[in-house]
């Protein structure tokens, strides 16, 4: 018996390291998908340029000029487009060209010379401007749209599959807690009445707390012969316990209330 509590602790522990695993792939695929769609929905200052940037307006396979793209705060264009030539040396004057522009950010490309890059660089980033690191790759746009058309797939997939584990899971973790009480019910039985074995193992289900009270009621009235002295009787003849907080069921549980009959309660939300 002991063995078989064992592999049924396992069997628990196995299912719920399933479930996590597969939720846990879930969410890495959900956080992947949430991040590709705001490079898609997004301001200027994180969104993809993909589909943004004309490659025309980009110098490319020069050996000594670089354009940068700069998303710049729509309060502060007038003051980048006064101080933009002398922030950093060898930017070409009057370079900046509009690309792109929403309700928080326009986005100008600059060219200058590669040598002072990282220069140009740090000093928009002091200037609260926001570089933007960006390489033209033929087609790039169509791939970002079915990156997004696959990991979206993916992720329904997976909610699919975690929803119809969690499912299974769960009813492989009721029969394992089941016959978990199952086994309690019949130590507890043999501990209590003794051999040989002479009971009856029930469920009783009640909708509600009231009821839960008036089952337990019950079973105390019909089955406090099996007490002892735990129990007396008033006048009337129905059950008198004595003080709940003095006596425990000793196989039910620290601070359990005594019952004449092995007995356990369990929830289902």
């Amino acid at each position: 018996m002991w063995v078989l509590g064992v592999n049924l602790s396992q069997e628990a522990a196995s299912i719920d390291n399933d479930v996590r695993s597969k939720y846990s792939q879930y969410n890495q695929v959900k956080n992947t998908l949430a991040t590709l769609q705001r490079k898609q929905t997004g301001n200027l200052s994180t969104k993809s340029l993909a589909s943004v940037v004309d490659p025309r307006t980009i110098v490319q396979n020069s050996e000594y000029l670089e354009t940068h793209l700069v998303a710049v705060p729509a309060q502060q264009v007038k003051e980048f487009l006064k101080t933009y030539e002398t922030v950093a040396p060898m930017v070409v004057p009057r370079s900046a060209s509009l690309v792109a522009s929403d309700d928080e950010f326009t986005l100008y490309a600059v060219t200058g010379f590669k040598k002072h890059s990282a220069e140009f660089v740090h000093k928009c980033r002091e200037q609260k401007w926001i570089p933007r690191d960006f390489k033209y790759v033929e087609g790039g746009r169509e791939e970002e749209r079915k990156e997004v058309e696959r990991v979206g797939g993916d992720e329904r997939k997976l909610w699919g599959e975690t929803l119809r584990l969690g499912r299974t899971a769960w009813s492989e973790a009721v029969m394992v807690w089941m016959h978990v009480l199952v086994l309690r019910v019949f130590v507890e039985t043999v501990l209590r009445y003794g051999l040989p074995l002479d009971f009856v193992c029930t469920l009783i289900r009640a909708p509600s707390t009231k009821q839960a009270d008036k089952a337990k009621y019950n079973l105390d009235e019909k089955y406090s012969y099996l007490a002892g002295n735990a129990f007396g009787r008033d006048k009337k003849g129905r059950v008198k316990k004595d003080d709940p907080n003095e006596m425990h069921a000793g196989g039910e549980g620290s601070g359990a209330e005594y019952t004449p009959y092995v007995y356990y309660e369990f929830e289902f939300n």
